[in-house]
């Protein structure tokens, strides 16, 4: 599947599915968003179906983890958000650890926020990475 093949019922679908939601960040994200550069958000509705798409472009890097802090702060005052997708966006390049960096910091906000997130993504013109959450390590014996 990619943006050019969505299903029909793509707006009722949850953004909860890494591979669908790659998909949909690809066609929200416009070509002119990723020549800028930027941080795309996807609100999710509460059961994970797409929202509203934002794009806030031309964040300096050393900005990015701030201005993850200040919309997921935003996304919680608004009713029915769910969760969110973030996308680091930009022209070209691979998965660096400063967008690693940035992952984290999302994981955490959201972490401590009531708003999940339902996925982060790297954006350039050539390609939308996912970048996985390892699954919490549970020790054997420890209550679930």
């Amino acid at each position: 599947m990619s943006f050019e093949d969505l299903p029909d019922n793509w707006p009722e679908r949850s953004l909860a599915d890494p591979t669908f939601a790659a998909d949909v960040v690809d066609l929200c994200v416009s070509d002119a968003d990723r020549r800028i550069g930027g941080l795309s958000v996807l609100l999710a509705r509460l059961d994970g179906a797409l929202s509203q798409p934002i794009f806030v472009g031309s964040i300096p890097a050393e900005e990015l983890t701030d201005a993850v802090t200040r919309l997921v702060e935003v996304a919680e005052h608004l009713p029915g958000v769910g969760g969110v997708v973030l996308s680091l966006v930009r022209p070209w390049g691979a998965v660096s650890d400063a967008d690693r960096v940035v992952h984290q910091h999302a994981i955490e906000v959201c972490r401590a926020s009531p708003v999940p997130l339902l996925g982060t993504y790297v954006v350039t013109r050539a390609s939308v990475t996912h970048l996985p959450v390892a699954e919490e390590l549970r020790i054997p014996g420890d209550a679930a």
